[in-house]
């Protein structure tokens, strides 16, 4: 099974943001478990909002820290990660992760941001009493769409 950060950013780019993310989700795992992120948005919705996958999603080892879910579609080269964090403040992630221009988005609570181009990725950040649910993918046409789209089907299930 593959460990998410490392595919993802293997993947899409390397360097010191992945080993900021892989701190983060180390870090998350000292306060606890967190529910599994595979289970917040469904196969087909996926699918509706990507199109087919390339293979079944992949999740996270919970020993390794991380509590990630990968989508990977088309060939296998893109994909969506979501990601859940246990006691991890908005404004935290938006300092470290806020890139140059982090758009609100009220529309998901309070705190919650877009960065619509941040190292080539769009993610969305939301907070949900004390977790904090983060949907990424390499930047494209439709990502900020994409990441919005699933954030709405995952942010009920937390």
């Amino acid at each position: 099974m593959k460990s998410s950060y490392h595919c993802l950013f293997t993947r899409s780019f390397r360097g010191p943001i992945a080993a900021l993310v892989l701190a983060s989700a180390l870090a998350a795992h000292a306060f606890g478990a967190t529910p599994d992120p595979c289970k917040l948005v469904t196969v087909d919705e996926i699918e509706q909002i990507v199109g087919p996958l390339h293979e079944a999603p992949s999740t996270t080892d919970p020993e390794s820290g991380e509590n990630t879910c990968n989508y990977w579609f088309g060939d296998g080269s893109s994909g969506v990660s979501v990601s859940l964090e246990e006691n991890r403040d908005l404004s935290d992630w938006k300092m470290r992760s806020g890139g140059e221009s982090p758009v609100e988005l009220p529309e998901f609570g309070d705190g919650a941001f877009l960065n619509p181009d941040y190292h080539g990725m769009a993610e969305v950040y939301v907070q949900k009493g004390s977790l904090t649910l983060w949907v990424m993918m390499n930047t494209g046409p439709e990502a900020v769409e994409t990441v919005k789209a699933i954030t709405r089907k995952a942010l009920p299930r937390l």
